[in-house]
């Protein structure tokens, strides 16, 4: 059975959630020779199909994504050697993305939940976007359910202390195997990671994930598959190269923890 990691922010739109999950599934795919799954509990809209080239369900038909799994799970044909029949490739064998729908009528924390159960049995990591905050029952069911949960701060000391300080720690993440991850993070800027692990967080691990402008741009252009493509296929120095080492750092510490680094990762 495959293992979930479940991506999520106390925050909305400051921490760069989808974004990170995106990077660190890609870097993922290329790196280790696991095959993995990417999708998302923002049911009527996310930004993750666009990162990689992709569109919504609505404009392909209804072959693919999460509508057409509710289909199959409604009628109880929905099996694990089914999925990826309903899925669309990033990476060919390492990495694919389930779709959303805009379909609203969608019972989504049920829904979800069967979804979780079958993709695990069909890939060896299934990687989930999920909604911040926990007003709603999915993302409050997700954080209970995943083996592992990547909580995503902006590098605001405001957020940060609000978190730590336990008004943003929700009860869901107590007892979890979580790992916080600092977005866009600048050097120069301060807390410094240095400075966040020692005051804030002793109990949990700690990342920053390094700003990129490269990485941003190919996030604003949707070419973000393209871009991990070239990085693992290029020998030369790139200006991506720090923001590639901390996604490397982070996903190393994911594998071992979750015993997925049983399988050597590719030559660079």
């Amino acid at each position: 059975m495959g293992k979930t990691i479940v991506s999520w922010s106390p925050v909305h739109g400051q921490a760069a959630t989808t974004s990170n999950v995106a990077a660190l599934a890609a870097h993922f795919a290329l790196t280790y020779t696991h095959q993995s799954l990417i999708t998302h509990t923002q049911l009527t809209y996310s930004t993750l199909e666009s990162l990689f080239g992709k569109e919504m369900t609505t404009s392909r038909g209804f072959d693919s994504g999460i509508e057409a799994l509710e289909r199959l799970a409604k009628s109880n044909y929905l099996k694990a050697d089914a999925v990826k029949d309903y899925t669309e490739t990033v990476y060919k064998g390492r990495l694919d993305l389930l779709g959303g729908t805009q379909n609203q009528s969608l019972e989504t924390p049920q829904l979800l939940e069967v979804l979780l159960k079958v993709t695990e049995d069909a890939y060896d990591l299934v990687w989930v976007d999920a909604h911040s905050g926990t007003r709603g029952n999915t993302s409050k069911r997700l954080l209970k359910k995943a083996d592992l949960v990547i909580v995503n701060l902006p590098q605001n000391r405001y957020v940060i202390e609000q978190f730590f300080s336990g008004e943003g720690f929700p009860t869901e993440l107590r007892e979890k195997e979580i790992i916080i991850l600092i977005s866009q993070y600048d050097k120069n800027v301060k807390p410094g990671i240095s400075k966040i692990k020692s005051k804030y967080s002793k109990k949990y691990p700690v990342f920053p994930v390094n700003y990129s402008s490269k990485f941003k741009d190919a996030s604003n252009t949707f070419s973000i598959t393209e871009l991990f493509y070239r990085v693992a296929n290029s020998n030369k120095g790139l200006e991506i190269q720090d923001f590639i080492e901390s996604l490397a750092i982070v996903n190393k510490y994911i594998a071992k923890k979750l015993k997925l680094d049983d399988i050597e990762e590719e030559d660079e």
